[in-house]
C-alpha cells in the first residue's frame, strides 16, 4: 500500500482484442476510446480523468503489447504501451476469459513482470460462468489471483476498484484537480427574442485553457506536429496513412497558457470510407473533437502542392462550425525556395479557402521542429480574439459608418434603415443588426459588412457572423410610450 499526496495514474495493457477500451470506456463511463471487434484498433496511449469512483485517478488506455497485426506499427505500439506502465502506479492486465489461456498471454505477464508495478490481473468476457471456469487457465501462469469481469456488461468492475484503492492506498481528496472547461454552443439561440438593449453577460471560465484540435488529411504530419510540440514521442508516427485512430489528448503550459492538444484521424472523403469500419468511427471521433475545440489547427502537406477539394472540405467543418483557425503549412523544408516562394504558396492557399480568408498561415517542418512553437503563438492570437467583445456603441458606430458608405438597395421605394446593432455572441463573433426590412439584406451586403467590421477589428482567425433582424412591434410600441 502506498500514501500518494497527488492522483494516482493507472494503465490498462494486454495483448490484441481482449477488450482492454472496453474496460477503459466501463471505468471512464463513457464512450471514450474506439472500441470494434478487431485486433489493432488501439494505437496511441489516450488518457482520460477519472472521478466516478470514490476516489480520482488518471486512466491510461493502451495498444496491444503483443499481437498488433501490423508488423511495421507494431514495436511503436509497444513502446507506448511500456511507457504507459512505467508512467503508472497501477497496472491492468487484461486477459480473455472466454477463450481461455492464449500462447501470447506469458509474454504479455513477462513484459508486466518486467516493469515491475503493482499489478490486477483480470479476465475479461465472463458474462457465463463458463467462461468464468475456462478463465482459471490462467493461473497456469503462475498469477496468484485473477478477477473475472465482463467490461461490456460492466460486471465485475466494483471487484477491480476494490483492488485498485487496495493497491493506491490513500489518496489526498484535496489535491487540486485538473481544470476542465465546459464547451457551449451558441447556436440554436433565438436571437430575434433578445431586447436590444441587452448584451449576454462575459462567458464564465479561464481564458488561460484553449482546446485545440489538430486536423488534416491522413498523413500530413499531424502526430510528428503534436510530438514536436510536446517534446516526446507522445504519438505513433508511420509513413502508413491512417496510423492514428482516435482523437488523443494532451496537454502543454507555455507562457503561462495551458493548451489542451487533440491529435485526430486524418479525414478522407466520405466515399472512401467504409461503413462501420474503424475508420468510420474515428472520422466521428475526429468531428466531435472538432466540436468541441476552441481553436482547428489545419494541418497542410507542402509537398502535396496546392490544397485539394478535400482540405477544402475539412476547413469548410471547421469554418462552419465557427471554430476559430490557424492554417499550418508543414513539410516546408522539402520545398525548394526563391524570395516568393512563401507569399505565392500564401496566395494560393487563401483562392482555395476563400471563405477563410481570416485565418493565419503559418509554414513549419514537424520534422526538423522549425517554427511549431510559434503556432501556439497565433492560436494564443486567434483564441483570444474570437472571445473578444464589443461595446455597443463601437459596434454602432461601425455598422452605421458603414450603411452610410454604401447604403443597401432601395426596397420598393423605401430605404433599408439601420436602426439598431451589437454583439450578441463570441466564438464567434456575432453580431445582431436591426433593420426595418431584414428580408432585403443580401449574401454580398452581408459580406460588405462584415469586411466593414474586420478594418476596424479585424477578429483574426474567427468568421464574423451578421444576424438580421427586425425589432418587434411591442419594442416599438415601449418607445412609443416613452
Amino acid at each position: 500500500m502506498t500514501t500518494s499526496n497527488r492522483l494516482p495514474t493507472v494503465c490498462i495493457v494486454g495483448r490484441t482484442n481482449v477488450g482492454k477500451s472496453t474496460l477503459f470506456n466501463a471505468l471512464v463511463g463513457g464512450r471514450k476510446a474506439v472500441v470494434k471487434d478487431q485486433p489493432g484498433v488501439t494505437r496511441d496511449r489516450c488518457y482520460e480523468l477519472v472521478t466516478r469512483f470514490d476516489f480520482p485517478f488518471t486512466l491510461i488506455d493502451t495498444g496491444a503489447l503483443v499481437g498488433e497485426e501490423d508488423i511495421a506499427l507494431h514495436e511503436s505500439v509497444r513502446q507506448q504501451s511500456e511507457i504507459a506502465m512505467r508512467q503508472s502506479d497501477v497496472v491492468i492486465a487484461v486477459f480473455d476469459g472466454l477463450h481461455g489461456l492464449h500462447p501470447l498471454d506469458s509474454d504479455v505477464l513477462g513484459l508486466v513482470r518486467e516493469i515491475g508495478k503493482p499489478t490486477i490481473f483480470v479476465a475479461n468476457k465472463c458474462e457465463k460462468p463458463s467462461a468464468a471456469l475456462t478463465a482459471t487457465e490462467l493461473y497456469g501462469l503462475g498469477i496468484e489471483e485473477i478477477i473475472p469481469i465482463s467490461a461490456a456488461h460492466r460486471r465485475g468492475l466494483r471487484d477491480v476498484m476494490t483492488k485498485l484503492r487496495e493497491l493506491v492506498g490513500p489518496v489526498d481528496m484535496n489535491e487540486e484537480m485538473p481544470d476542465v472547461e465546459e464547451f457551449s454552443s451558441e447556436e440554436g439561440v433565438d436571437l430575434s427574442a433578445i431586447p436590444e438593449h441587452i448584451i449576454p453577460e462575459e462567458e464564465s471560465g479561464s481564458a488561460r485553457r484553449i482546446n485545440l484540435a489538430i486536423i488534416g488529411k491522413p498523413n500530413v504530419g499531424k502526430s510528428t506536429f503534436v510530438n514536436k510540440l510536446l517534446g516526446e514521442d507522445r504519438m505513433i508516427c508511420s509513413p502508413i496513412a491512417g496510423t492514428t485512430r482516435d482523437s488523443i489528448q494532451s496537454e502543454i503550459a507555455r507562457d503561462g497558457r495551458t493548451f489542451e492538444i487533440v491529435d485526430t484521424a486524418g479525414l478522407r472523403k466520405k466515399a472512401g470510407v467504409k461503413e462501420n469500419s474503424v475508420e468510420r468511427y474515428s472520422n466521428i471521433r475526429t468531428l466531435r473533437s472538432l466540436a468541441q475545440c476552441d481553436v482547428a489547427l489545419f494541418l497542410l502537406d507542402a509537398a502535396e502542392g496546392i490544397p485539394t477539394e478535400q482540405d477544402s472540405r475539412i476547413v469548410g467543418l471547421a469554418h462552419e462550425k465557427g471554430k476559430s483557425i490557424v492554417i499550418v503549412i508543414n513539410k516546408w523544408d522539402l520545398i525548394e525556395k526563391h524570395p516568393r516562394t512563401a507569399d505565392l504558396y500564401r496566395a494560393a492557399v487563401h483562392s482555395v479557402f476563400k471563405f477563410a480568408a481570416y485565418a493565419p498561415i503559418v509554414f513549419v517542418s514537424a520534422l526538423t521542429g522549425q517554427r511549431c512553437l510559434s503556432v501556439l503563438d497565433s492560436v494564443v492570437e486567434v483564441a483570444d480574439a474570437a472571445r473578444m467583445r464589443l461595446g455597443t456603441s463601437e459596434v454602432n458606430k461601425v455598422f452605421n459608418d458603414a450603411f452610410l458608405s454604401k447604403p443597401p438597395p432601395v426596397y420598393r421605394g423605401s430605404p433599408v434603415k439601420l436602426l439598431y446593432a451589437t454583439q450578441v455572441a463570441t466564438k464567434p463573433p456575432t453580431f445582431a443588426v436591426f433593420v426595418n426590412y431584414p428580408d432585403r439584406l443580401r449574401f454580398n451586403y452581408e459580406r460588405y459588412l462584415k469586411n466593414s467590421v474586420r478594418r476596424v477589428f479585424p477578429f483574426v482567425g474567427s468568421d464574423i457572423r451578421i444576424l438580421f433582424r427586425r425589432r418587434s412591434r411591442l419594442t416599438n410600441d415601449r418607445r412609443r410610450v416613452a
